[in-house]
């Protein structure tokens, strides 16, 4: 296994994890119901370290990294594990 493989299976356990354990914690929280909180990147920076989002001019870009700072943070870890198994595909054929 690649280095590339090896950081796609962490990422995708570490985002198993962080599913798992908010399940959990929002079962525990209500007693029963699912009562979901989502954990995003801007609560584990900080939304001081991503006040530089908020500064970029209006566009595309800006979009984008408004979108990745609030996204779900195994959707996240998800999605970054498909581009280094895509990455090590793509390297692994050069």
């Amino acid at each position: 296994m690649s280095k590339l493989t090896i950081a796609g299976l962490a990422s995708w356990f570490i985002g198993g994890l962080i599913f798992g354990f908010q399940a959990i914690g929002a079962l525990v929280r209500s007693g029963g119901d699912l009562n979901w909180k989502n954990m995003i990147l801007m609560d584990v920076i900080g939304k001081s370290q991503l006040d530089w989002i908020a500064g970029m001019p209006e566009g595309i870009v800006h979009n984008i990294a408004q979108y990745i700072v609030t996204m779900p943070l195994y959707l996240l870890l998800f999605c970054v594990g498909i581009l280094f198994f895509i990455l090590n595909g793509l390297v692994s054929k050069i």
